[in-house]
């Protein structure tokens, strides 16, 4: 065994369970989050000769998963899949929408938020409450100053709040 299939074992033997969650708050389909973590494997097996060891092996891998779920997020792809599902669920919802949204918990809700706020407000805040990585790991993922990420993450929690009492959208 090479050293890049050594590393790639230990990599994936160490964050698979952790990107497989971090992927998943992303995409909130358990079948892509697998997907797109083997995606994320790949490209960092692929990109082992240009790491340089600036950041820790987390942070780099970290950083190709944010990558790779934007990637996929941005795709034609996803957007379709997302029109379609939104299509039979309205096709097969017996309920009213007063109904479901009497019947909607906070924690729908607070997703709903979360995955409405802008990706560069979206990011710190995954990153740090669900992927539980520090603030100076999720600068070097984000490629941030600390400072930034720490305005960013404040914004996204502020976001939030107004959003969650108000029950409105998200404004960017």
């Amino acid at each position: 065994m090479n050293d890049r299939d050594r590393l790639l074992t230990e990599a994936m033997d160490t964050y698979s369970a952790y990107l497989l969650q971090l992927i998943y708050t992303y995409v909130r389909d358990w079948q892509t989050a697998e997907d797109l973590t083997q995606e994320t494997f790949i490209r960092y097996y692929r990109s082992l000769a240009k790491f340089r060891g600036d950041a820790s092996v987390k942070t780099f891998i970290y950083r190709i998963a944010v990558n790779v779920c934007h990637d996929y997020l941005a795709s034609w792809k996803n957007k379709k899949i997302y029109v379609s599902e939104l299509f039979q669920k309205l096709l097969k919802t017996n309920a009213t929408p007063e109904t479901e949204l009497v019947h909607k918990d906070e924690q729908q809700q607070l997703v709903s938020a979360i995955e409405h706020l802008p990706t560069k407000y979206k990011d710190p805040l995954v990153l740090f409450h669900f992927a539980e990585l520090s603030l100076e790991e999720v600068s070097q993922v984000l490629a941030l100053p600390l400072n930034t990420v720490k305005t960013r993450l404040r914004r996204a929690r502020q976001m939030l709040g107004v959003t969650l009492i108000e029950g409105g959208e998200v404004d960017a």
